[in-house]
Parts: C-alpha cells; structure tokens; sequence
C-alpha cells in the first residue's frame, strides 16, 4: 500500500460587523466552497467585532451546526476589520489563512486558486481587485505604496491567503494598527497575485464608514512614518 498523503488544512480568518443578514449566505457558499477541494480540512475562524445585531447569536446558530470547524471570537468593542483580524489569527491552527469579508464582496470560490498558488510554494497570495476605485481609496493605495510599502502590487487588495510561518512575523510587528495587507507586503514582498472582481453587496449595510476610512488613514499614515523614522520597528 502506498504511503497516505496528509490532508492539508485551510483556515478562513472572517471579521464580522453587523452581518447577521449575510451570515447564512456566507456560511451556505464557504461550504459549497469546500467540494472544489480534495484532501483537505477546513476551520472558520469567526471574529464578532462587538456587533450590535445579531451577528453574534447567528454565528452561535452555525457553530451548533459545525461545531468541529467553527471557532468563535467576540470582542467586546468594536476594533476595526483589520484589529479583529488579528485577534483570529491567535486561534488558527491552519497550514495557511485566507482572509476575506463576510459580506460575499469576496468570492470565496477564489480561495482555490489561492490555495494552488499557495501549493506551489507561495507563501503570499494577493487578490488585487478590477473594480474602478473611489477617489479615497486612490489617494490611500498611492500613499501606502509610494511613500511607505513601495513593493506593494498596483491597486487594492484585502482578500489574500498567507502561509502560517508569518503569523509569527506579524505578531511581532510593532505596527499592529495598520493595515493587514499592507503588513504582509512589508514582511513578505515575494508574493503572487491572482486578479479578480470585487462583488456587489447584496444584503444589509456596510459599517465602513467615512469616519473609520478617514482615523484609518490618518492611523496608517502615522505609525508608518514614526516606522520610516526609526521610531517604531
């Protein structure tokens, strides 16, 4: 008999705000998601970001149902997509992580592709999305990329699968406030790219406010210059 293959386990990080109208829609795709794999286990690392809605009792609802891949993180205020992200990633048990939205913006049929990629020794998969870009998100991706991470890819990117081994790194990086992606940029600059379109929002109401797009900006902009000052490392 020949030697059994192990089977490779996947863990999806999902920030949750207010998507108790998604929820069941997410949940119904990701596991549909899983029969393009073969040989291989998932684990659904589900942060609640202090959710004022129901998110939190939905997300009980489908852990009851899928006890053994599940896992649940509550927060007790409200941090942000990026923060709550990371607050997952101390429960992940995964060979890689992908991280994606929990609006369905993101295709989760992508993470396949993802996956692959990852498979063939890429421990940073970006998806850099097509869509037209708002002119606040333009102005954030130039600063990001020509004044701080200049490796970065053209474009936006927020849905990506990463290697376990830079967990590690990203705990240790004292600029933990700023964007995630950007981060895995900085510590791992050797990424592949798959290039996809972003979906529109079906159900409920983005909490992406321009009161949060603009303290992220001004957060992001200040820990990276404090870091090209040699302030923070």
């Amino acid at each position: 008999m020949g030697k059994e293959i192990q089977a490779m386990k996947i863990s999806f990080v999902i920030p949750c705000f207010n998507n108790e109208e998604n929820i069941d829609d997410l949940f119904e795709a990701l596991l549909e998601n899983e029969k393009q794999f073969t040989n291989t286990e998932f684990e659904y690392v589900m942060v609640d970001d202090a959710s004022d809605d129901k998110t939190f009792y939905v997300l009980s609802n489908w852990k009851t149902k899928e006890s053994e891949k599940i896992k649940l993180v509550q927060l007790k205020e409200n941090i942000g997509s990026h923060k709550a992200v990371s607050s997952g990633l101390n429960n992940v048990t995964g060979d890689c992580v992908v991280v994606m939205a929990a609006d369905l913006q993101d295709p989760p049929q992508l993470s396949k592709t993802f996956f692959e990629e990852w498979k063939k020794g890429n421990k940073l998969v970006l998806g850099i999305k097509d869509n037209t870009l708002s002119i606040s998100s333009k102005l954030f991706h130039w600063v990001m990329k020509n004044c701080f991470v200049k490796s970065s890819p053209q474009g936006a990117f927020d849905y990506a699968l990463f290697d376990k081994s830079l967990i590690v790194e990203l705990q240790k990086k004292s600029i933990k406030n700023c964007n995630l992606f950007y981060r895995l940029v900085d510590i791992y600059p050797h990424y592949s790219t798959v290039n996809y379109t972003k979906q529109s929002r079906k159900k409920g109401k983005s909490g992406w406010s321009f009161s949060k797009k603009l303290l992220f900006f001004i957060e992001n902009i200040f820990a990276y210059s404090l870091a090209k000052m040699g302030i923070l490392k």
